[in-house]
């Protein structure tokens, strides 16, 4: 999919602001005392579907020392709108032991030179749950080149339920999230991403859930 790039000497200028959002978020779960470590790793496939929409196949599986291993298969089809301004839909379906969900998104992107920003709403199907929970997400994200085939990639994320699936539940924050990588193109049609998440989940009643997570990143574009 086209976007807007550019050029290194413009971008570095930038870097140090553009990381700004994504370092704000480590001084933020500093008061969290549960933690947790889980290990996420992706296969992304990127399929050119004309000269301005792109398909995306995203194969997750998650393991986690809390709560129930995962896995999540998620499809999006994104269209340009213009060189900084695309739309996107699709849905995933996560299936770990116990249950279920299925997923739809619908999603508005903006790149914004160094900086881009991604506005996604989600519909949450539970197994046994009377309705759909409904998620706000925004998330800011930033690459820094660092060399010819590398980047530095960043991006902090705000999720808020809108919805609870039931309505003894209350809405309100679902968590902050943030990112720090390195992005290595291995092939002219392959790249793989290393990173560090971390998740903050405010929870009622109880101390909040931090959650470290490292993650890699397979992603072929063809």
């Amino acid at each position: 999919m086209t976007r807007t790039t550019t050029t290194l000497p413009h971008r570095s200028r930038h870097a140090a602001w553009a990381l700004v959002p994504a370092a704000l978020l480590w001084a933020i779960p500093a008061h969290a005392t549960e933690e947790d470590a889980q290990v996420w790793f992706y296969y992304n496939t990127v399929v050119p579907l004309d000269d301005k929409t792109t398909a995306l196949i995203e194969f997750s599986p998650r393991w986690r020392d809390e709560g129930p291993d995962l896995l999540q298969t998620r499809a999006t089809v994104e269209m340009d709108l213009s060189r900084a301004l695309s739309i996107g839909a699709g849905a995933a379906y996560i299936e770990y032991s116990g249950g279920s969900e299925f997923r739809p998104h619908q999603q508005i992107s903006f790149d914004a030179g160094p900086i881009s920003f991604r506005t996604r709403l989600e519909q949450r199907f539970f197994e046994d749950a009377p309705r759909p929970q409904i998620r706000f997400r925004q998330r800011v994200a930033t690459s820094v080149p660092l060399g010819e085939h590398t980047e530095l990639t960043a991006n902090v994320e705000y999720l808020h339920n809108l919805r609870p699936e039931r309505r003894d539940k209350e809405a309100g924050v679902d968590s902050w999230r943030g990112l720090i990588g390195i992005e290595q193109a291995l092939s002219e049609h392959l790249t793989l991403e290393v990173d560090y998440h971390v998740i903050l989940a405010p929870r009622e009643g109880k101390p909040d859930q931090l959650s470290h997570i490292p993650r890699m990143t397979l992603t072929q574009r063809f």
